[in-house]
């Protein structure tokens, strides 16, 4: 088992609340599975569901999922004469995107920038 899996275990375990109330796994597996993809692309975990960028990718990914499933989304792409309409959603979309790749680039491209540099000296 790999040590993301076995932190949301232990997290459950020590949960009391789990026995009486249950457990909404939703939330370790979402955990697990940015645990497991940013381990793999950037050697990055996150210790809890309340470390700082784990909630500012999880909003940001809220974001973006939350434009796609909207009615401006759906009908603009069936329906090209609405396109002019719909240019504050668009504007909200581009916003979305560019918040996205700069944190990714704060947190992981400089990142790795840095640790690169430092280990060509």
């Amino acid at each position: 088992m790999c040590s993301s899996t076995v932190a949301v275990v232990e997290d459950v375990k020590k949960n009391p609340a789990t026995a009486s109330e249950g457990v909404v796994i939703r939330r370790w597996l979402q955990l697990m599975v940015y645990n497991n993809m940013f381990r793999i692309l950037f050697d990055r975990q996150f210790e809890s569901e309340d470390d700082p960028l784990f909630l500012k990718l999880k909003a940001l990914n809220g974001e973006r999922s939350r434009l796609a499933q909207s009615f401006e989304c759906n009908y603009g792409g069936f329906i090209p004469i609405l396109r002019p309409f719909l240019r504050n959603y668009l504007k909200l979309c581009k916003e979305a995107k560019e918040k996205r790749i700069q944190l990714f680039k704060d947190y992981f491209v400089d990142e790795r920038k840095k640790l690169a540099s430092t280990m060509k000296n």
